[in-house]
């Protein structure tokens, strides 16, 4: 969905603009695990962003996996997607599957979700590719060259978390700083969007966001949930309809102590750090865009009885952060600051989320 669409996000950046929060502010964290909140600050910290004690230590996880999707998709399909990555690492076009149902849903839809580059560069051998416990799949480029691409997405994923989480860091602190950094570091992708309205566009995907830094609502979200699953937090893409006109849009899904989240990385690029789409509930989604809890997509299109009507976002303990715009965090004091429309400092007390 074209951002600028929505009623709301045209009237928060001018507010942002007029209340002086600049789209563009640096929000980086500190070796003492502060975010900084001046551009002076910003200049002072960076020697110390780079430190082996301010950067995070994480590596790349080659299998990945909501917890939600898992539920839908179920154990056969995850056990023939960890032998179809095995597959590709070791240059195979074989893997072990149980049935040919089992293979097309999970070649359809496990790749575009949780693994970027194999998305792009594999695909089904379709019709005859199934037989007796075993599948083929094919190879859009030489092996070598898909192996030297995965390598680069790899070095440059790990790049992006050890550069913007901290070890320490919670899960909503993850989701906060990944917010941010898609916030200021992504663009929205216009041209496609209006491309859409005429013709059939390919090559949409979560790899041509990484590696372009823009794209539309369907790409951002996977990219998104992505990140956050690689940095050890429970999320996976969500979608709906807007109930004026029908206009698709997604978003990502998060999963936090048992409660689900809705958090739009796409309504946030170029907002100002606008919080109004981070950790929203089903109510706080339908004010932000007019989608529908019931009518929801979460996760994928597998099981039409298991979506929008059996997942639930209920829990409005980061309501107070709504219409609020970012300016820094503190993770050992646990406080989120802010500014309100007006550009009256706040800040927002985390501790007792956990």
């Amino acid at each position: 969905m074209k951002r600028s669409l929505i009623r709301s996000v045209t009237v928060l950046v001018t507010a942002c603009i007029l209340a002086g929060c600049s789209a563009t502010v640096d929000v980086t964290t500190t070796s003492s695990a502060v975010v900084t909140e001046t551009a002076e600050a910003v200049t002072e910290t960076t020697e110390a962003t780079t430190t082996t004690e301010a950067r995070g230590h994480y590596e790349y996880k080659p299998v990945v996996m909501s917890s939600i999707f898992l539920d839908i998709m179920g154990e056969d399909m995850f056990d023939a997607y960890k032998n179809y990555i095995k597959a590709v690492q070791n240059g195979e076009e074989e893997f072990a599957v149980k049935s040919e149902n089992d293979y097309d849903w999970m070649l359809g839809q496990f790749p575009s979700n949780f693994q970027p580059v194999y998305e792009v560069y594999t695909e089904s051998n379709y019709a005859g590719a199934f037989k007796d416990g075993k599948a083929t799949f094919q190879y859009k480029i030489p092996k070598e060259e898909l192996a030297q691409k995965q390598a680069e997405f790899e070095e440059m994923v790990t790049g992006i978390l050890n550069e913007v989480l901290r070890d320490d860091y919670s899960d909503v602190e993850k989701v906060l700083a990944l917010y941010i950094y898609f916030s200021n570091n992504y663009t929205y992708d216009y041209d496609t969007y209006n491309k859409m309205s005429d013709e059939a566009v390919q090559g949409i995907c979560a790899y041509r966001f990484f590696t372009t830094k823009h794209g539309i609502c369907a790409e951002c979200s996977v990219a998104f949930s992505f990140m956050l699953l690689q940095a050890g937090v429970d999320a996976v893409g969500c979608g709906g309809n807007r109930e004026s006109d029908g206009e698709g849009h997604a978003w990502t899904y998060v999963t936090i102590n048992g409660k689900n989240y809705h958090v739009d990385p796409t309504f946030a690029m170029e907002s100002g750090n606008c919080l109004s789409y981070f950790m929203m509930t089903d109510e706080q989604r339908y004010n932000e865009g007019g989608f529908k809890q019931e009518e929801n997509r979460v996760a994928c299109h597998y099981k039409s009885d298991r979506n929008g009507s059996e997942y639930t976002a209920d829990d409005d303990f980061f309501a107070p952060l709504w219409g609020k715009y970012l300016t820094s965090f503190d993770t050992e004091k646990k406080i989120i600051y802010y500014t309100d429309i007006d550009g009256n400092k706040g800040e927002f007390d985390y501790s007792a989320f956990g």
